[in-house]
Protein backbone atom coordinates (compact mmCIF):
# COMPACT_ATOMS: atom_id res chain seq x y z
CA UNK A 1 0.00 0.00 0.00
CA UNK A 2 1.56 3.19 -0.76
CA UNK A 3 1.55 6.39 1.33
CA UNK A 4 0.89 9.73 -0.30
CA UNK A 5 2.52 12.53 1.47
CA UNK A 6 1.91 15.97 0.99
CA UNK A 7 4.22 18.93 0.44
CA UNK A 8 3.49 22.09 1.85
CA UNK A 9 5.54 24.51 -0.25
CA UNK A 10 4.65 22.72 -3.22
CA UNK A 11 1.24 23.73 -4.75
CA UNK A 12 -1.48 21.40 -6.34
CA UNK A 13 -2.38 18.24 -5.16
CA UNK A 14 -0.34 14.90 -4.64
CA UNK A 15 0.03 14.03 -7.97
CA UNK A 16 1.26 17.35 -9.11
CA UNK A 17 3.50 17.80 -6.19
CA UNK A 18 4.93 14.25 -7.41
CA UNK A 19 6.18 15.25 -10.74
CA UNK A 20 7.53 18.59 -9.52
CA UNK A 21 9.84 16.17 -7.19
CA UNK A 22 10.88 14.00 -9.74
CA UNK A 23 11.02 16.61 -12.18
CA UNK A 24 13.72 18.50 -10.09
CA UNK A 25 15.43 15.83 -9.17
CA UNK A 26 16.09 14.79 -12.65
CA UNK A 27 17.22 18.17 -12.98
CA UNK A 28 19.51 18.35 -10.53
CA UNK A 29 21.33 14.90 -11.66
CA UNK A 30 21.48 16.34 -14.78
CA UNK A 31 23.67 19.22 -13.86
CA UNK A 32 25.30 17.10 -11.13
CA UNK A 33 26.57 15.10 -14.39
CA UNK A 34 27.35 17.57 -16.98
CA UNK A 35 29.30 19.93 -13.84
CA UNK A 36 31.67 16.41 -13.52
CA UNK A 37 32.02 15.93 -16.95
CA UNK A 38 33.46 19.34 -17.53
CA UNK A 39 35.80 19.21 -14.59
CA UNK A 40 36.75 15.37 -15.02
CA UNK A 41 37.12 15.96 -19.14
CA UNK A 42 36.69 19.46 -19.92
CA UNK A 43 38.60 21.33 -17.72
CA UNK A 44 41.82 19.71 -18.24
CA UNK A 45 41.68 19.43 -21.98
CA UNK A 46 41.12 23.33 -21.64
CA UNK A 47 43.78 23.99 -19.48
CA UNK A 48 46.16 21.64 -20.64
CA UNK A 49 50.02 23.11 -21.82
CA UNK A 50 50.19 23.16 -25.61
CA UNK A 51 52.92 23.57 -27.73
CA UNK A 52 55.87 21.31 -29.04
CA UNK A 53 55.44 17.44 -27.14
CA UNK A 54 58.70 15.28 -27.01
CA UNK A 55 59.39 12.23 -25.44
CA UNK A 56 62.09 11.91 -23.27
CA UNK A 57 63.69 8.55 -22.24
CA UNK A 58 66.79 8.84 -19.44
CA UNK A 59 68.60 7.14 -17.04
CA UNK A 60 66.95 8.47 -13.89
CA UNK A 61 64.66 10.64 -12.36
CA UNK A 62 65.65 13.82 -10.18
CA UNK A 63 64.39 13.65 -6.60
CA UNK A 64 61.04 15.94 -6.50
CA UNK A 65 59.99 15.22 -10.01
CA UNK A 66 56.65 15.26 -11.23
CA UNK A 67 53.51 15.76 -13.38
CA UNK A 68 53.50 19.67 -13.80
CA UNK A 69 57.27 20.02 -12.90
CA UNK A 70 58.36 23.09 -14.75
CA UNK A 71 60.99 22.95 -17.88
CA UNK A 72 63.72 25.52 -17.94
CA UNK A 73 65.47 27.11 -20.44
CA UNK A 74 68.32 29.86 -19.44
CA UNK A 75 66.33 30.28 -16.48
CA UNK A 76 63.06 30.85 -17.68
CA UNK A 77 60.18 28.25 -18.00
CA UNK A 78 59.04 26.77 -21.30
CA UNK A 79 57.42 24.38 -20.32
CA UNK A 80 56.20 21.75 -17.63
CA UNK A 81 56.30 17.42 -17.39
CA UNK A 82 53.38 15.71 -18.50
CA UNK A 83 53.42 12.26 -17.67
CA UNK A 84 56.39 9.65 -16.17
CA UNK A 85 56.59 6.12 -16.86
CA UNK A 86 59.69 4.34 -14.59
CA UNK A 87 58.49 0.61 -15.26
CA UNK A 88 60.85 -0.29 -17.48
CA UNK A 89 64.42 -1.25 -16.14
CA UNK A 90 67.27 1.15 -16.33
CA UNK A 91 65.10 3.62 -17.78
CA UNK A 92 62.85 6.45 -17.22
CA UNK A 93 59.84 7.83 -19.76
CA UNK A 94 59.19 11.50 -19.26
CA UNK A 95 56.70 13.19 -21.12
CA UNK A 96 57.30 16.78 -21.77
CA UNK A 97 55.25 20.01 -23.38
CA UNK A 98 57.74 23.39 -24.87
CA UNK A 99 56.98 26.28 -25.68
CA UNK A 100 57.09 26.58 -29.27
CA UNK A 101 59.07 29.98 -29.25
CA UNK A 102 61.26 27.50 -26.73
CA UNK A 103 61.22 24.60 -29.02
CA UNK A 104 62.23 26.57 -31.87
CA UNK A 105 65.22 27.83 -29.90
CA UNK A 106 66.89 24.30 -29.80
CA UNK A 107 67.56 21.18 -31.47
CA UNK A 108 68.30 17.46 -30.27
CA UNK A 109 71.68 17.95 -29.56
CA UNK A 110 70.07 19.89 -26.05
CA UNK A 111 71.68 18.61 -22.70
CA UNK A 112 69.11 17.91 -19.46
CA UNK A 113 70.21 18.06 -15.96
CA UNK A 114 67.64 18.84 -12.68
CA UNK A 115 67.94 21.53 -10.42
CA UNK A 116 66.21 23.64 -7.90
CA UNK A 117 63.45 26.14 -9.95
CA UNK A 118 64.01 28.37 -7.01
CA UNK A 119 65.38 28.94 -3.19
CA UNK A 120 62.94 26.66 -1.83
CA UNK A 121 64.33 23.91 -3.43
CA UNK A 122 61.72 22.65 -5.89
CA UNK A 123 63.04 20.62 -8.49
CA UNK A 124 62.90 21.25 -11.82
CA UNK A 125 64.15 19.80 -15.17
CA UNK A 126 66.79 22.21 -16.82
CA UNK A 127 67.61 22.08 -20.85
CA UNK A 128 70.98 23.62 -22.03
CA UNK A 129 71.41 24.40 -25.51
CA UNK A 130 74.49 22.81 -27.58
CA UNK A 131 75.49 23.59 -30.96
CA UNK A 132 74.66 21.30 -33.90
CA UNK A 133 71.55 18.90 -34.51
CA UNK A 134 68.39 18.87 -36.16
CA UNK A 135 65.23 21.07 -34.90
CA UNK A 136 62.82 19.62 -32.96
CA UNK A 137 58.97 18.30 -34.21
CA UNK A 138 56.15 17.75 -32.34
CA UNK A 139 56.20 13.81 -30.83
CA UNK A 140 60.18 13.28 -31.14
CA UNK A 141 61.94 11.03 -28.99
CA UNK A 142 65.17 12.09 -27.86
CA UNK A 143 67.16 9.53 -26.06
CA UNK A 144 69.70 11.10 -23.23
CA UNK A 145 72.70 8.58 -21.72
CA UNK A 146 73.06 11.03 -19.13
CA UNK A 147 71.06 12.90 -16.33
CA UNK A 148 72.73 15.05 -14.21
CA UNK A 149 71.50 15.78 -10.74
CA UNK A 150 72.14 18.70 -9.30
CA UNK A 151 68.71 19.33 -6.88
CA UNK A 152 68.89 20.45 -3.26
CA UNK A 153 68.46 17.13 -1.71
CA UNK A 154 70.98 15.66 -3.74
CA UNK A 155 73.24 18.27 -2.71
CA UNK A 156 72.39 17.73 1.28
CA UNK A 157 72.52 13.67 1.10
CA UNK A 158 76.24 14.19 -0.46
CA UNK A 159 77.07 17.25 1.99
CA UNK A 160 76.00 14.50 5.07
CA UNK A 161 78.27 11.68 3.58
CA UNK A 162 81.14 13.75 3.77
CA UNK A 163 80.34 14.84 7.03
CA UNK A 164 80.31 11.14 7.99
CA UNK A 165 83.40 10.37 6.39
CA UNK A 166 84.97 13.39 7.61
CA UNK A 167 84.22 14.83 11.05
CA UNK A 168 85.47 12.36 13.22
CA UNK A 169 86.51 12.37 16.73
CA UNK A 170 90.12 13.92 15.72
CA UNK A 171 88.81 16.28 13.71
CA UNK A 172 86.60 17.82 16.69
CA UNK A 173 89.24 18.00 18.79
CA UNK A 174 90.90 19.80 16.66
CA UNK A 175 88.17 22.43 16.18
CA UNK A 176 87.63 22.53 19.78
CA UNK A 177 91.44 23.38 20.06
CA UNK A 178 90.63 25.70 17.49
CA UNK A 179 88.05 27.87 19.16
CA UNK A 180 89.65 27.69 22.09
CA UNK A 181 93.20 29.72 21.05
CA UNK A 182 90.31 31.89 19.32
CA UNK A 183 88.89 32.37 22.84
CA UNK A 184 92.41 33.33 24.13
CA UNK A 185 93.38 35.65 21.48
CA UNK A 186 89.85 37.58 22.38
CA UNK A 187 91.84 39.83 24.81
CA UNK A 188 94.63 40.67 22.19
CA UNK A 189 91.88 41.55 19.56
CA UNK A 190 90.34 43.66 22.15
CA UNK A 191 93.10 45.43 22.48
CA UNK A 192 94.23 46.72 19.43
CA UNK A 193 90.69 47.66 18.62
CA UNK A 194 91.39 49.90 21.79
CA UNK A 195 94.58 51.05 20.78
CA UNK A 196 93.45 51.90 17.05
CA UNK A 197 90.48 53.81 18.37
CA UNK A 198 92.78 55.81 21.09
CA UNK A 199 95.53 56.54 18.14
CA UNK A 200 92.10 57.70 15.88
CA UNK A 201 91.28 59.98 18.85
CA UNK A 202 94.22 61.43 19.67
CA UNK A 203 95.99 61.85 16.34
CA UNK A 204 95.99 65.73 15.52
CA UNK A 205 97.60 65.77 11.73
CA UNK A 206 96.38 64.21 8.27
CA UNK A 207 97.44 60.76 7.28
CA UNK A 208 99.20 62.62 4.19
CA UNK A 209 100.89 64.21 6.70
CA UNK A 210 101.88 61.10 9.27
CA UNK A 211 102.96 58.96 6.10
CA UNK A 212 105.36 61.39 5.40
CA UNK A 213 107.11 61.15 8.57
CA UNK A 214 106.86 57.33 8.84
CA UNK A 215 109.12 57.77 5.32
CA UNK A 216 111.44 59.77 7.18
CA UNK A 217 111.52 56.76 9.85
CA UNK A 218 111.23 54.39 6.84
CA UNK A 219 114.42 55.48 5.12
CA UNK A 220 117.05 54.13 8.46
CA UNK A 221 115.52 50.92 7.78
CA UNK A 222 117.98 50.27 4.63
CA UNK A 223 121.47 51.29 6.39
CA UNK A 224 120.32 49.50 9.91
CA UNK A 225 119.32 46.38 7.79
CA UNK A 226 122.40 46.12 6.03
CA UNK A 227 124.29 46.63 9.38
CA UNK A 228 122.37 43.86 11.00
CA UNK A 229 123.08 42.05 8.20
CA UNK A 230 126.97 42.56 8.64
CA UNK A 231 126.64 41.44 12.02
CA UNK A 232 124.72 38.63 11.44
CA UNK A 233 127.04 37.41 9.07
CA UNK A 234 130.02 38.54 11.31
CA UNK A 235 128.73 36.39 14.01
CA UNK A 236 128.03 33.20 11.80
CA UNK A 237 131.80 33.65 10.62
CA UNK A 238 133.63 33.61 14.10
CA UNK A 239 136.13 31.54 15.07
CA UNK A 240 133.84 29.44 16.61
CA UNK A 241 132.27 28.69 13.49
CA UNK A 242 135.09 27.35 11.47
CA UNK A 243 137.90 24.58 11.50
CA UNK A 244 141.05 24.77 11.01
CA UNK A 245 141.35 24.54 7.48
CA UNK A 246 138.84 27.61 6.90
CA UNK A 247 135.72 25.60 6.20
CA UNK A 248 132.64 26.26 7.99
CA UNK A 249 131.54 23.88 11.07
CA UNK A 250 132.28 23.43 15.03
CA UNK A 251 135.80 23.36 16.14
CA UNK A 252 135.79 20.36 18.61
CA UNK A 253 139.27 21.34 20.29
CA UNK A 254 138.84 24.89 20.30
CA UNK A 255 135.22 24.29 22.23
CA UNK A 256 136.87 21.88 24.62
CA UNK A 257 140.38 24.19 25.32
CA UNK A 258 137.56 27.55 25.62
CA UNK A 259 135.39 24.68 28.23
CA UNK A 260 138.79 23.87 30.11
CA UNK A 261 140.01 27.62 30.41
CA UNK A 262 136.85 28.46 31.48
CA UNK A 263 136.66 25.73 34.04
CA UNK A 264 140.40 26.76 35.60
CA UNK A 265 139.32 30.25 35.57
CA UNK A 266 136.22 29.52 36.69
CA UNK A 267 137.62 27.27 39.93
CA UNK A 268 141.34 27.91 39.83
CA UNK A 269 140.90 31.78 39.73
CA UNK A 270 137.45 33.58 41.15
CA UNK A 271 137.16 29.75 43.41
CA UNK A 272 140.64 30.34 45.45
CA UNK A 273 139.46 34.57 45.25
CA UNK A 274 136.05 33.41 47.34
CA UNK A 275 138.19 31.40 49.35
CA UNK A 276 140.53 34.44 49.86
CA UNK A 277 137.86 36.66 50.76
CA UNK A 278 135.35 34.20 52.75
CA UNK A 279 138.74 33.02 55.46
CA UNK A 280 140.21 37.20 55.07
CA UNK A 281 136.91 38.68 55.73
CA UNK A 282 137.65 40.52 59.03
CA UNK A 283 141.33 41.45 57.29
CA UNK A 284 140.28 42.61 54.25
CA UNK A 285 137.64 45.30 56.34
CA UNK A 286 139.96 47.59 57.07
CA UNK A 287 141.93 48.03 53.40
CA UNK A 288 138.22 48.27 51.57
CA UNK A 289 137.77 50.86 54.27
CA UNK A 290 140.61 52.87 53.73
CA UNK A 291 140.24 52.57 49.69
CA UNK A 292 136.70 54.00 50.11
CA UNK A 293 138.36 57.12 52.33
CA UNK A 294 140.45 58.13 49.49
CA UNK A 295 137.84 57.55 46.90
CA UNK A 296 135.35 59.70 48.18
CA UNK A 297 137.05 63.07 48.07
CA UNK A 298 137.53 62.75 44.41
CA UNK A 299 133.79 63.29 42.59
CA UNK A 300 134.38 66.57 45.04
CA UNK A 301 137.89 67.11 43.47
CA UNK A 302 136.81 67.30 40.28
CA UNK A 303 132.93 69.05 40.60
CA UNK A 304 131.12 66.42 40.82
CA UNK A 305 128.46 66.39 37.80
CA UNK A 306 128.68 69.74 36.71
CA UNK A 307 132.15 69.64 35.68
CA UNK A 308 131.04 66.64 33.46
CA UNK A 309 128.58 69.10 31.49
CA UNK A 310 131.02 71.78 31.54
CA UNK A 311 133.04 69.11 29.84
CA UNK A 312 130.78 68.31 27.36
CA UNK A 313 130.11 72.33 26.54
CA UNK A 314 134.02 72.53 25.86
CA UNK A 315 134.28 69.92 23.90
CA UNK A 316 130.80 71.01 21.69
CA UNK A 317 132.66 74.84 21.40
CA UNK A 318 135.57 72.89 19.79
CA UNK A 319 133.81 71.41 17.37
CA UNK A 320 132.56 74.48 16.17
CA UNK A 321 136.06 76.93 16.77
CA UNK A 322 136.62 76.74 12.90
CA UNK A 323 134.23 79.02 10.70
CA UNK A 324 134.33 80.53 7.27
CA UNK A 325 134.95 79.21 3.77
CA UNK A 326 138.01 77.11 2.72
CA UNK A 327 139.65 79.88 1.62
CA UNK A 328 139.39 81.74 4.94
CA UNK A 329 138.85 79.93 8.00
CA UNK A 330 138.11 82.10 11.94
CA UNK A 331 139.54 80.09 14.70
CA UNK A 332 137.01 81.19 17.42
CA UNK A 333 137.94 79.80 21.39
CA UNK A 334 136.33 80.71 24.19
CA UNK A 335 138.00 79.07 27.43
CA UNK A 336 135.93 77.89 29.93
CA UNK A 337 138.64 75.85 31.60
CA UNK A 338 138.92 78.29 34.35
CA UNK A 339 135.25 77.28 35.54
CA UNK A 340 135.78 73.76 36.57
CA UNK A 341 137.11 73.87 40.09
CA UNK A 342 140.19 71.38 39.71
CA UNK A 343 141.71 73.99 36.74
CA UNK A 344 140.77 77.01 38.47
CA UNK A 345 142.49 76.83 41.46
CA UNK A 346 146.13 76.10 39.92
CA UNK A 347 145.39 79.42 37.41
CA UNK A 348 144.82 81.72 40.14
CA UNK A 349 147.68 80.61 42.03
CA UNK A 350 149.88 80.72 39.27
CA UNK A 351 148.17 84.71 38.95
CA UNK A 352 147.24 83.90 35.87
CA UNK A 353 143.81 84.79 36.45
CA UNK A 354 141.89 86.49 39.26
CA UNK A 355 139.41 83.42 40.09
CA UNK A 356 136.83 82.10 38.41
CA UNK A 357 133.88 84.44 36.29
CA UNK A 358 130.61 83.36 35.34
CA UNK A 359 131.75 83.97 31.88
CA UNK A 360 134.80 82.33 31.53
CA UNK A 361 138.22 83.98 31.70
Amino acid sequence: MSVNSSQDFIRGDVRGQSRTLVTAGLSALVVLVVVVAVFAVVYPRATAPRGTDLHLVLPALGPGVENGSRVLLRGAEVGEVTGIDATEPGVVHVDVVLDDQAAGSLTDSFQLDYRPQNYFGVTAVNLVAMPGGESLRSGQTVRREAAPDFTMSTMIERSSIVVDGTLTRDMIDSLDEVMRYANGLSPLIETAVIFTDKVARTQRQMPSTLLGKMNDLAEAFPGFNREAMKSLDAISNNVLNKLPDGSRGVDEAYHDLMDRSLTVAADGLFGAIGTLLGSHATDLTPVVTSIKYLVDPVPQMIGGGASMAKTRKAIEQLRNTFKGNEEAKTLQIRLLLDTVPAVAGPLARMGVVDGPRVGGN
